[in-house]
């Protein structure tokens, strides 16, 4: 049954307007809990933010809690040609005399040329590869070949031997190139009734395989291929050319302050990050919660730490890192650090990864920072249960009033109907009694 809304036409009031604005009172609850709302899951963004931070700072930290990460060497070689290089963490300085003897290179053998490779032109027979029996059927082009001799070259017992297909250009240009896996695969290549009907398949080697071989200060060592990790230790060789008999070429590995300084530096800018961060959470009204206030407080305490053990540099302060009183970033003293290296490498050192009994900067750091970015009981984590909780409590209070009003714009426009009706009535009995008064008035007169 449909319901008649006569909206002011009795009273000639505008009884729509009315029930909005009344609702609109009523609404207010409902507003105060959204602005709640809003204001838990701003401030949750803002320790997600804040958490993403502190990782970034845990992460700084990384090249900087162990010897082997804080260090950083550069190789430098008296000729760029006959090889490139790469020094890791755990490079030992030095000076080291490089000869390139040779250069590893595989074994290949190439095949007669022939006018089509798809062309199904070949007699049944076999290949032998290092005693593995390649048949080859009536009618098989050379491109099936080169896939039955790479078929060979998987499974428990491969040959050692790919294949691969090329064009030289000339009128029977095409030809199989067998290839050794690497420099140590020596093979054989036998053909056995394998023809167009004119040439018979046969194989020619075309490169020897051997192995890379370097003297370095007076030791052979060789590689199945072009690149040494273990010859320097931490540096990686890439073998370029061979040296002229007898000549070689000099690496001098140093300390690379520079590399160092840029790992204190990442963390530096990581640590400023989070002190600005939270220096911008003062104009909002989560500003001065104690998640945000008490970690910055505790950054600050470890960044004071004096750590025992460590020589003369027993604190940031003492190898050039400086606060700045006014909005509390610090910075690196570039000179002050380079002459602590300079001075005392091994406890500058120390003063970061700590000793065997003692922790250093990086790890009291990252203990705290483990603490308070663990995904379970971490600041971040602990702050999105308890605002997810809220925010579901005021969900259900908002479900819960916007029911209640539903109901309470129902009454009200309920009664406002039945006033209509009311005085609709009571304005069709007016004129009817006026009606009576008139007829009555004309029958006197």
């Amino acid at each position: 049954m449909s319901t008649i809304s006569f909206g002011g036409l009795a009273s000639g009031m505008d009884t729509e307007s009315i029930v909005t604005e009344l609702m609109k009172i009523e609404h207010r609850p409902i507003d105060r809990l959204e602005d709640d709302k809003e204001y838990f899951q701003s401030r949750l963004n803002a320790y997600s933010e804040f958490d993403a931070k502190l990782k970034n700072l845990a992460t700084s930290l990384e090249d900087l809690d162990t010897a082997d990460e804080f260090r950083s060497y550069e190789a430098t070689a008296a000729s760029d040609e006959f090889f490139s290089m790469d020094a890791s963490s755990s490079a030992k300085p030095g000076s080291y005399s490089v000869e390139v003897v040779q250069l590893a290179q595989v074994q290949k053998d190439v095949s007669n040329g022939y006018a089509s490779s798809s062309e199904g032109i070949f007699t049944a027979g076999t290949i032998d590869i290092n005693g593995t029996t390649i048949t080859v059927d009536d009618g098989d082009a050379l491109s099936t070949i080169v896939d039955k001799i790479n078929a060979a070259n998987t499974g428990d017992n491969p040959t050692g031997v790919s294949a691969a297909l090329i064009n030289d250009g000339t009128e029977n240009g095409y030809r199989i190139v067998l290839s050794g896996d690497d420099a140590s695969t020596d093979f054989t290549a036998t053909v056995d009734g394998v023809s167009d009907g004119t040439t018979d398949l046969s194989f020619t080697t075309t490169q020897e395989a051997q192995q890379a071989e370097v003297n370095i200060d007076g030791i052979t060592i060789v590689s199945n291929n072009n690149t040494l990790n273990d010859a320097i230790p931490g540096v990686s060789l890439s073998l370029l050319k061979e040296n002229d008999p007898g000549e070689s070429t000099r690496i001098d590995v140093t300390v690379n302050e520079q590399g160092i300084e840029e790992k204190v530096n990442s963390f530096v800018s990581a640590y400023n990050d989070i002190i600005r961060f939270v220096a911008d959470q003062q104009d909002t009204s989560w500003g001065s919660d104690s998640g945000f206030q008490g970690t910055k407080r505790r950054l600050q305490s470890l960044l004071s730490t004096t750590i025992e053990g460590s020589g003369d540099y027993q604190s940031l302060v003492s190898i050039g890192i400086k606060t700045n009183k006014d909005d509390g970033t610090i910075s690196l003293d570039s000179a002050k650090f380079s002459e602590a290296l300079n001075n005392d490498f091994d406890n500058v050192e120390k003063l970061f990864t700590g000793g065997d009994d003692f922790d250093g900067i990086s790890q009291k750091f990252t203990s705290y920072l483990d603490s308070m970015t663990d995904s379970i009981d971490g600041l971040y984590a602990t702050k999105k249960t308890s605002t997810d909780q809220t925010v579901k409590r005021i969900d259900n209070n908002i479900e819960s009033l916007e029911r209640r009003l539903e109901m309470r714009e129902k009454t009200l426009r309920a009664q406002f109907d039945a006033m209509e009706q009311l005085m609709s009535s009571m304005n069709s009995t007016s004129s009817y009694l006026d009606q009576q008064f008139s007829s009555l008035n004309s029958s006197s007169k």
